[in-house]
């Protein structure tokens, strides 16, 4: 499949985001509450910015990825550092961001999981998309991926497959 492009049995592109900082915030107590000052998001949830594009998303019990924190989010988790309610871990080079985009992303994501029941009732969750660990949001043009650094040429060649596979099927 053409990155940038897509392919003809699919209509959907999937493109490589720019690498960018990227934070994984741990809070010690799962079950507590992390949201301070209304800075993270329910379990399962995303806070976005003007742009629709996620800033911080809850994917697991008491764990938080931030794509390219902005200056107030990394006031507060410095804040939530220095009271001693977790840590953070600068991770630009564990995960890769993706965007996938178009009418047909749900269908070739659906080919790995059900997409609709997962993202049914939450904005984001830890997942495993064709073997590869990833962590998924929904976005206003289809899907954010960030998947694990060590996976994203097997995530390449599945999608890739996939769309070979769908455009001899047409």
């Amino acid at each position: 499949m053409n990155p940038a492009t897509g392919s003809a049995g699919l209509r959907c592109t999937l493109e490589r985001l720019p690498a960018a900082r990227m934070v994984e915030f741990v809070f010690f107590d799962p079950f507590g509450d992390a949201r301070g000052a209304g800075a993270a998001p329910l379990p399962g949830g995303a806070r976005r910015d003007a742009n629709g594009d996620p800033v911080i998303l809850h994917f697991a019990a008491g764990r938080y990825l931030l794509p390219d924190p902005a200056p107030e989010l990394d006031a507060w988790i410095a804040a939530a550092v220095a009271q001693g309610s977790g840590t953070a871990i600068e991770v630009e080079g564990k995960w890769a961001a993706l965007e996938l985009s178009g009418p047909d992303a749900a269908r070739l994501l659906s080919s790995s999981l059900d997409v609709a029941a997962v993202l049914e009732s939450r904005d984001c969750a830890a997942v495993v998309l064709f073997d590869c660990p990833a962590v998924l949001a929904a976005a206003a043009t289809g899907y954010r991926v960030y998947v694990k650094a060590s996976y994203i040429a097997d995530f390449w060649t599945a999608i890739e497959r996939l769309t070979r596979i769908t455009q001899q099927g047409s």
